[in-house]
């Protein structure tokens, strides 16, 4: 009895799989990407290097999907990753580039993350004030800080290993910005659908007035929740600066649009209460293999971006209409009455 329970719900589970849209989704652009390029895009060495170009922002998302599903936005992505990643480097430079300061510059970075986002919850819960206008608004004083931090100079930082390996490390081949994405995404994960938290998170998004009344703590979510987006977003810069053996004020400049398209190419609303991260990292993959794809086929950069609006939007209309099947609406039809 209990194994042909198990095995139903087995088999139920790998037929909502394949009724998914983005599962076709993505085969279709595999298989055509494939077909243009054969023995060259779809190999591991070609897919290390989507997940490798992607792990930055794919880093990001893991935070950022929470102030979305809270109906929210963080705009302070990039300058909150440039002043950590500068922070970070400037503390191992100026201790000699021993290996007790990577840790140091590492803490400081994540703090200046998680102080960014405090106040943007704060503000946000307190003062009623939206958060477009507020995380726009810090995004400039954030790159003020980056650039004050640095004096507005490059700033190299080759070494000490221990700080070289967080970008540049691969253990069993793997890059290790990867294996802190694929971590970071299995936390947001746990805290979205395993905990009492996650749940909230969900319920003041759809609806704050009735999430309050039901006894919950609104304003501590809506804390958390822009703390947590100022942590992974510190944490991506700098892993980034480490990539690059360097810091400058601008390093993740524009990451923001990036992470924005993963969340709404993977399902996520910008009104708040629907999303989930592994939606938001399938939309992160989905636009680094575009983008793989079209270097590839040695497309010039001028239509790159084009070609991946396109795809875009015919991934995020194909989903839409396939999850409004599945609610059970029909349109209406307006039928011609014909007068005789």
């Amino acid at each position: 009895m209990g194994e042909n329970a198990k095995s139903g719900t087995a088999s139920g589970s790998f037929k909502k799989l394949l009724k998914s849209p983005r599962l076709w989704i993505l085969i279709v652009t595999i298989a055509v990407l494939s077909v243009l390029q054969p023995g060259v895009f779809l190999t591991r060495a070609n897919m290390i290097s989507i997940l490798l170009s992607i792990s930055i922002y794919g880093i990001m998302v893991c935070g950022t999907i929470f102030p979305i599903l809270l109906g929210g936005i963080d705009l302070s992505v990039g300058a909150v990753a440039a002043a950590a990643g500068a922070a970070c480097v400037v503390t191992i430079v100026n201790h000699d580039f021993s290996n007790p300061s990577v840790l140091t510059g590492v803490l400081f970075g994540l703090g200046i993350g998680l102080l960014v986002g405090l106040a943007h919850g704060i503000i946000v819960s307190t003062f009623s004030v939206p958060p477009f206008l507020i995380t726009l608004a810090s995004q400039y004083i954030v790159y003020g800080i980056a650039q004050l931090l640095t004096q507005n100079n490059v700033i190299a930082c080759m070494k000490p290993a221990t700080f070289a390996f967080l970008g540049g490390g691969r253990p069993f081949g793997i890059p290790f910005s990867i294996i802190i994405m694929a971590v970071m995404a299995l936390i947001s994960y746990f805290i979205l659908n395993r905990t009492v938290f996650g749940r909230t998170v969900y319920a003041v998004g759809g609806n704050v007035e009735a999430s309050r009344l039901s006894g919950v703590r609104s304003r501590m979510v809506i804390i958390v929740c822009y703390m947590f987006s100022g942590l992974t977003s510190a944490l991506a810069g700098i892993v980034l600066a480490s990539m690059n053996r360097q810091a400058i004020a601008k390093a993740a400049q524009g990451y923001d649009n990036f992470v924005l398209t993963a969340l709404v190419v993977g399902g996520a609303s910008l009104m708040g209460g629907e999303g989930n991260i592994t939606g938001a990292i399938w939309g992160a993959f989905l636009v680094g293999m575009v983008s793989n794809g079209l270097r590839l086929l040695g497309i010039a950069s001028e239509y790159h971006g084009i070609f991946k609006c396109i795809v875009i939007v015919a991934a995020v209309s194909l989903d839409a209409t396939m999850r409004y099947r599945k609610s059970g609406l029909q349109r209406r039809r307006r039928r011609k009455v014909s007068v005789s």
